[in-house]
């Protein structure tokens, strides 16, 4: 008999739910409890956590990471504009259901079970989850494109939205002098122009994972990531106990980039491994250093996928300037189901629109892609 349990705490999981996640995703259940042990989410956060297992009989057959949201801040799929909606006919858009990993906008499955036909319970369980709690919406953002868990949500009657996000691909290139001739000679005189200005700072880089991580290392990219976020007027989502335990307990999936001016620590980044793929996550600096961001966000990680034989290097959302320094364009797909019916086809009006024209954009991006075809 399958059933279902809501879970109000990561750290009350069964210790099987880590088993089902495995270790394919970039996203673990380590990652979710030490979100919610450092305070990152949880309590008055506006992320109430409200996780999903499924069981058939006594055997845990699925988990969803699942959140009752009161805003829409660390999600990175815009729907600011539909909450203005909303409230200008007295409606309340918050709270909503939200399926994702907080502050993460990377294509991966959140829907984790053991055979699909657990899929269509799940999803038929939250929708009317959705009706019993009196939520508005939900949202299941940053799914693997063309999954077909996405066709089952099209089938259901989801709303479909596109993002863009910017990739690199590990062509088995020798070395980044080997990447750098299958770029167009523009593109690849930009990069070298980008790594030329950093090498008159006499700047210099260092990698981190495993245990060669330590106090120092996570204080000081700890002390970069924030100054990215006050630099843009708003205190950073995550807070630094996070990255103190996580860190330490998953060190084979961090990756990190330091760099140093005069042999002094100036600049870092931060992303994870998995799969064989390379997702870059933060990035800040002390001091402002023409070019450093690129070198730091982009070149080191394709210099460290090269020399590792890691296939795919993802950049994040946004930022034309991605193309400029070997990154392609993909789609990654969200869905949304909204309970309102005046508001439904509104959305899906909306999105059907706005694919159009990301279809459009997207194209336009690819004949001015870096690589040479």
């Amino acid at each position: 008999m399958i059933s279902f349990k809501v879970y109000e705490s990561f750290i009350d999981l069964p210790n099987s739910v880590d088993q089902l996640i495995g270790d394919i995703y970039f996203w673990n259940l380590n990652l979710l409890i030490d979100l919610e042990g450092s305070l990152s989410i949880g309590g008055n956060t506006g992320w109430e956590i409200k996780s999903i297992c499924i069981f058939d009989g006594q055997e845990l057959v699925g988990f969803i990471p699942m959140f009752v949201k009161h805003h829409s801040y660390g999600e990175y799929v815009f729907d600011w504009s539909w909450a203005e909606a909303h409230q200008r006919l007295g409606l309340s858009y918050f709270p909503k259901l939200f399926i994702g990993i907080p502050f993460s906008p990377v294509n991966a499955n959140k829907i984790i079970v053991k055979k699909p036909e657990y899929r269509d319970l799940a999803i038929d369980y939250i929708e009317k989850l959705m009706v019993n709690e009196n939520l508005s919406s939900i949202h299941y953002v940053f799914s693997k494109y063309d999954d077909e868990l996405n066709h089952l949500f099209k089938n259901r009657g989801w709303a479909n939205r596109k993002t863009i996000q910017y990739v690199w691909d590990n062509e088995d290139y020798c070395n980044f002098d080997d990447f750098l001739k299958a770029l167009r000679s523009e593109k690849r005189k930009k990069i070298k122009q980008d790594r030329k200005k950093v090498a008159l700072e006499n700047i210099s880089f260092k990698t981190f994972r495993g245990d060669d991580i330590n106090d120092d290392v996570v204080s000081f990219f700890y002390k970069c990531y924030s100054m990215t976020y006050y630099q843009h007027g708003s205190p950073p989502y995550i807070n630094k106990s996070f990255f103190e335990s996580y860190f330490f307990k998953d060190s084979e999936r961090v990756v990190i980039f330091i760099a140093y001016k005069d042999q002094i620590p100036v600049a870092c980044s931060f992303s994870l491994q998995a799969n064989n793929i390379l997702y870059g996550r933060y990035w800040g600096a002390v001091n402002f250093i023409p070019s450093l961001h690129f070198e730091l966000s982009y070149y080191q990680g394709i210099q460290y996928c090269i020399d590792n034989k890691i296939d795919r290097f993802y950049a994040g959302i946004q930022g034309e300037h991605k193309l400029s320094r070997g990154f392609n364009p993909e789609f990654s797909e969200s869905f949304h189901f909204v309970n309102n019916p005046q508001f439904k086809k509104a959305i899906h009006e909306f999105v059907e629109r706005e694919a159009d024209l990301n279809e459009l954009y997207k194209k336009e991006l690819e004949q001015r892609s870096s690589i040479k075809y």
